[in-house]
């Protein structure tokens, strides 16, 4: 049943109450970086969900695996477990998950999903110290979404065959200082613009507390399912360093109702394709 527009706006306003971290994984101070042992990286915590970003350790570079079709999560996870296994690498290598949405989830509802999720991380033996490594994305596809939450694609560590600096991260969102979300509830062009420069710039600070920048990204991936005008301009302008390579257009929303643009950047030494 359709929300009547009093309610949608009650919604929206309520999402000021969801914890920032659950969102956006935003932090007023970036925490250190800490070695997984067995994995090939080190990551930045976030929070029990999902991690800020992991960066490859010296000796080692991270390989963006995307899946040829989508896959249910169960399936998903056991194409991870094979494709690592076939590979020598352990569980401990996986260092990034992107996943797909049948629909945008209230608040409520995406905690119901993320524990589920988790409790597959503790099965794998990845949480460490209490604290989760493993960078995602989740997206709501606008056309053609999955039936059931679905895998997308991950992100693991093999031997480095460069030497080239590598790292994945957390997809963002408007989320803004404190609880806010900029231009809540508008999708107007002009509200759109402010939302997706916001997100570009923390984007940049997220690369810079990994210790990186835009120029050193393989991959931007964009995820916004309303039009944004000039988007490629403004991306120009604040990101323009990775303009060389692309950015992928995904037409699709964040997880959680009310917000609306999602944007990542991640450096690989490769990109593969798995499942058939």
């Amino acid at each position: 049943m359709l929300r009547s527009m009093q309610s949608r706006r009650s919604f929206l306003a309520s999402l000021a109450a969801i914890p920032f971290m659950a969102i956006s994984g935003a932090r007023a101070q970036a925490p250190a970086m800490i070695s997984r042992p067995g994995s090939g990286y080190r990551f930045m915590p976030a929070g029990p969900v999902f991690a800020a970003g992991a960066v490859a350790e010296p000796g080692y570079e991270v390989v963006h695996a995307l899946l040829a079709r989508w896959l249910p999560l169960e399936q998903g996870y056991a194409l991870v477990e094979t494709h690592l296994k076939s590979l020598g690498r352990p569980m401990q290598a996986l260092c990034g998950m992107q996943l797909r949405l049948p629909r945008q989830l209230s608040a409520e509802e995406f905690s119901g999903f993320n524990a589920p999720y988790v409790a597959q991380l503790e099965d794998w033996d990845l949480v460490y110290q209490g604290l989760n490594p493993i960078s995602r994305t989740n997206v709501s596809p606008a056309v053609n979404a999955p039936r059931a939450p679905s895998l997308h694609a991950f992100s693991y560590t093999v031997a480095a065959e460069r030497e080239a600096a590598t790292f994945t991260m957390s997809g963002m969102t408007e989320r803004g200082p404190g609880t806010s979300v900029i231009a809540l509830g508008d999708v107007s062009p002009q509200g759109m613009q402010r939302k997706l420069a916001h997100v570009i710039s923390v984007v940049t600070g997220r690369l810079a507390e990994l210790g990186f920048d835009w120029d050193n990204a393989t991959h931007v991936e964009l995820y916004a399912a309303e039009e944004i005008p000039g988007a490629m301009a403004t991306l120009a302008a604040k990101a323009g360093g990775a303009l060389p390579r692309g950015v992928r257009w995904h037409y699709g929303r964040p997880p959680v109702i009310g917000l609306e643009v999602e944007l990542e950047a991640r450096a690989v030494a490769r990109e593969v394709i798995v499942g058939g």
